[in-house]
């Protein structure tokens, strides 16, 4: 079989959906196909994130010596991308005598979707410094690694970069990424601005704003949003921009309103809430102490043993409120879902010790280790002049270590003053260590 022959055989295959004998056929050729069938057996395992039949196919190009030109090396390093192998992605990427803007955009989206928002940010800024125009695709990503990262000064060079370059500006998907970043960034002003000024809207970028009026406490004006989208746009809501909803509404206190819109999810809109947005339910009626209705609500489910994000809900509703069968109960049904969630033991034993039953809370721990399970240190973030700094529990590396728990032990005891009676002298407490 020539390399022709080849190539209209594997190509018939992948139309046909079987990717493995693709695959085999490929390897025991003693022919090559060309670039295009290469490029479209890649593209195959995109779509189905098949990770083994790709390295196969990549092993392959390798092992005959296919180099391959800017385009299929291109389509590789999307592939690595696409199933979350950043490292071999880099390596393919630095290995590139060209890139194209397709293949900056592939690594710039990788990376903010991937864990390493503060690299895409440092990429954006090393292909503009090669002379790289970025693109629409290039602003959306970067601006998601922002809002990821908190990054509100990166964030708004970004926004000015894009309106000196005049591109992105008036495409609703980096519109959206926009307006979602100012709101990430605790920004709602420049949000309403960019919001307002696009010429276009879609339902991503109206749940987007909802959830960030939501977040902040503006809940009326989150309700607001919601009906001026559904009402004067027309536009449908989806799931996610029911989430955004009641989760505002769980914010503010507003269960009557929050159950009105659960309940027009099937009745108005033929959608079918899902766990998340019982979970959401969950939490609005515990955060008004009404732990029994949420508990009625859980139970009564059709399908709650498969909500593992609705016993989690409870499990945290019963911590706040301190009742420990509740939380013991909730927990069964969680851990049988979910045994290895480090949070929820946390949950679990921080419940136990606030009513110092210490020997359940050594329990909760011991089951922790013999399941194999760490918690992650709990850590967070600010932006000071363009410079990001990360904190951990306890950090005690940072270069301004004691001059921020300075800070901190005199804002907890300009708190207490104002709380509690004045501590008698003598009784001198550290609030931070």
């Amino acid at each position: 079989m020539g390399s022709v022959g080849l190539a209209r055989m594997l190509r018939s295959l992948c139309v046909a959906g079987d990717l493995a004998r693709a695959v085999g056929l490929l390897w025991r050729s003693t022919v090559c196909p060309g670039e295009g069938t290469y490029a479209l057996l890649l593209q195959e395992c995109v779509n189905r994130r098949d990770a083994r039949m790709g390295k196969r196919i990549h092993a392959r190009m390798v092992s005959v010596g296919f180099g391959g030109g800017v385009y299929i090396v291109t389509k590789l390093l999307i592939f690595y991308v696409k199933i979350g192998e950043l490292g071999v992605a880099r390596k393919v990427f630095d290995g590139m005598p060209q890139r194209s803007v397709v293949a900056w955009n592939a690594m710039i989206s990788g990376c903010a979707r991937g864990g390493a928002e503060a690299r895409a940010v440092e990429m954006f800024g090393s292909m503009r410094a090669e002379g790289m125009r970025p693109d629409q695709f290039t602003f959306a990503s970067v601006l998601c690694a922002c809002a990821r990262l908190a990054a509100l000064e990166h964030g708004r060079r970004v926004h000015g970069v894009m309106v000196k370059s005049r591109v992105g500006g008036g495409n609703v998907f980096v519109d959206s990424a926009l307006v979602d970043m100012y709101l990430k960034c605790s920004s709602p002003e420049e949000a309403r601005r960019a919001f307002a000024a696009a010429p276009a809207r879609n339902v991503t970028m109206w749940t987007a704003v909802i959830s960030g009026h939501g977040q902040h406490g503006r809940a009326a004006e989150a309700l607001a949003l919601f009906d001026r989208m559904t009402r004067v746009d027309g536009l449908r809501p989806n799931d996610v921009t029911f989430l955004a909803v009641l989760s505002a509404c769980a914010h503010a206190g507003l269960v009557g309103e929050g159950l009105r819109h659960l309940s027009s999810m099937s009745s108005g809109y033929g959608l079918t809430p899902r766990g998340e947005h019982y979970a959401a339910a969950v939490d609005m009626l515990a955060r008004v102490g009404r732990l029994g209705d949420a508990y009625e609500l859980v139970k009564n489910l059709p399908d709650c043993q498969e909500h593992s994000v609705v016993w989690g809900a409870l499990l945290g509703a019963g911590r706040k409120h301190g009742d420990v069968r509740l939380v013991e109960l909730a927990a069964r049904r969680f851990f049988r879902l979910q045994p290895g969630n480090a949070g929820k033991y946390v949950v679990l034993a921080n419940a136990y010790a606030a009513r110092e039953m210490w020997g359940s809370v050594a329990g909760a721990h011991e089951a922790m280790r013999s399941l194999g399970i760490k918690k992650d240190p709990a850590w967070s973030a600010v932006e000071v002049r363009g410079k990001r700094h990360t904190f951990l529990a306890g950090d005690s590396y940072h270069d301004e270590r004691s001059a921020i728990y300075a800070a901190c032990n005199a804002l907890a005891a300009a708190v207490a003053e104002q709380s509690v009676p004045p501590v008698m002298d003598g009784d001198d407490a550290s609030h931070c260590s």
